[in-house]
């Protein structure tokens, strides 16, 4: 696994651009897509990232492809094995498969059947996790590493990973990139949270002149509880929720550490919410999204007064949802 970054260091543009040059050819640029009805909410301009347009339907793609892209000759040899709740899984797999490295996962029995099937799509071995103790992502992670160490492969976390979170700010150097032809500056960026590598990569990217927001669902709000409380927390969890990619009880240690230093904010918002998010992109912008890919947008729906006369960019983290809840989703009232 890879080592922790200092706290002191953090990775310079020139680092985080020369990441985003050696993937930007295998990864798809995703669209800005404006949202007339959130812009008309907060009498301001609402754009969504399409992240949901990736390869394999999420974010996770671009970090996953960078780390294995970036593994040494011996450890490309060796194969790699992670845990995974669906998107990481999914990217890495697809990574794994362009790259010619195997791949083992480790998933939650409980993961969406569209996320499993994914991953093996791709050519990924994929061992279910029956355990949900002390967690369902702590006991997947505890299996990954006995797999890790039976079979001599690399050991990869899904988030908490400097080269990871690296990657996963092409995300925001690709939408930094968007906003300089459109001419726009962008006042804040919403991210969806689970273990904090999208956000901690996107606030490496913008500066003081934008705040960027991790989005959390409410009782897995690991994040916000940490920045409230200046050290690593630990949320409650334990309440049924669909948001499944965003059931992390505790933010990864390498991504706190960045957001701790780029002055991130906390937002939490209801399960629910981020149906309605789901309904609003379905209906006026054709865009699916999960429920954990939508939570940047539930966050504007529900705090319209904390973005007025703003521009803002929300993350559409992913986009893998299984057919039959999708469309109870969209028929719910």
């Amino acid at each position: 696994m890879s080592a922790l970054p200092n706290v002191n260091k953090l990775p310079d543009c020139l680092r985080l651009n020369h990441a985003f040059q050696q993937i930007r050819n295998n990864v798809r640029t995703t669209p800005l897509i404006k949202s007339d009805a959130l812009s008309e909410l907060i009498r301001g301009e609402v754009l969504v990232k399409a992240e949901s347009l990736q390869i394999t339907g999420a974010f996770k793609f671009r970090g996953a492809f960078y780390r294995l892209l970036n593994l040494t000759k011996n450890e490309k040899k060796q194969g790699v094995i992670a845990y995974s709740s669906g998107n990481f899984a999914a990217g890495l797999s697809a990574a794994g498969q362009l790259l010619g490295i195997p791949v083992r996962l480790v998933m939650p029995h409980d993961a969406p059947q569209s996320k499993i099937n994914n991953a093996r799509r791709y050519g990924a071995e994929v061992v279910l996790c029956q355990c949900n103790e002390p967690s369902r992502e702590e006991a997947a992670s505890d299996m990954a590493s006995k797999l890790a160490h039976d079979h001599g492969a690399v050991l990869l976390h899904p988030f908490d990973d400097h080269e990871i979170i690296i990657g996963q700010a092409s995300v925001a150097m690709e939408l930094q990139e968007q906003l300089a032809i459109t001419g726009k500056a962008c006042d804040h960026i919403l991210c969806p949270v689970g273990g904090g590598s999208l956000v901690a990569g996107s606030s490496l990217v913008f500066g003081s002149n934008t705040q960027v927001w991790a989005v959390e669902v409410d009782g897995y709000q690991g994040m916000g509880i940490s920045l409230e409380n200046g050290r690593r927390s630990r949320a409650k969890g334990h309440i049924l929720c669909d948001c499944d990619a965003l059931l992390a009880l505790e933010p990864g240690i390498a991504n706190l550490d960045i957001v701790l230093q780029t002055g991130v904010k906390g937002l939490t918002v209801n399960a629910q919410a981020a149906h309605e998010a789901i309904r609003l992109s379905f209906q006026e912008m054709n865009l699916v999204l999960e429920p954990s890919g939508a939570v940047a947008i539930a966050a504007i729906m529900e705090n319209p007064a904390l973005f007025k006369h703003k521009t803002i960019v929300a993350i559409g983290s992913g986009g893998n949802v299984d057919p039959d809840k999708y469309a109870a989703i969209l028929s719910a009232v």
